[in-house]
């Protein structure tokens, strides 16, 4: 590309969503072509909030308290992780996920991964669900983790959608 003072726009399809990107060009004539406008989409994206650990009764070290953190699953496909807690049973965790899906919310699974931070294999605490089609609100919920078919904790979580600007 020539003249990096004019600009044209492209259409590029990314996760099915058109957007509009502006790419520089040079005119026919070699003088600056005008610039086209770019449109401004808006796509509603889930976000899932891990509030709290909370409760933890499961050792998995020998003489101290877990190191916690959370995996968080969605239909299957992790979307992240929090940051470990150093010896903790409870604590406090407010870190959030972000995921932009097609499939209708109401499909949405989610899965919690509770474990252990430990210098060699992580430890897993326990396991807990929470399905969006069967709840009717998604604000402060308690998910009861298990292990072996026993309670060893539960967390706080909040599933909301945030409505972003794409450009």
């Amino acid at each position: 590309m020539g003249n990096s003072n004019s600009k044209d726009t492209l259409a590029v399809e990314q996760d099915g969503l058109m957007d509009n990107v502006e790419q520089n060009s040079e005119s026919p004539t070699g003088e600056e072509a005008p610039a086209k406008t770019t449109e401004k989409l808006m796509e509603a994206v889930m976000r899932v909030t891990i509030h709290t650990i909370e409760g933890i009764t499961r050792d998995t070290d020998v003489g101290t308290d877990p190191d916690p953190f959370v995996e968080i699953y969605a239909n299957r496909i992790l979307l992240g992780a929090t940051r470990p807690k150093k010896d903790s049973n409870t604590c406090e965790v407010d870190e959030s996920f972000f995921i932009k899906t097609k499939t209708d919310p109401q499909n949405i699974k989610l899965r919690f991964s509770l474990k252990d931070k430990d210098h060699m294999d992580d430890d897993v605490i326990g396991h807990g669900y929470f399905d969006l089609g069967e709840e009717d609100t998604t604000n402060d919920q308690i998910v009861h983790l298990k292990w072996k078919g026993k309670e060893v904790g539960v967390i706080k979580i909040s599933v909301d959608f945030q409505n972003v600007v794409i450009v």
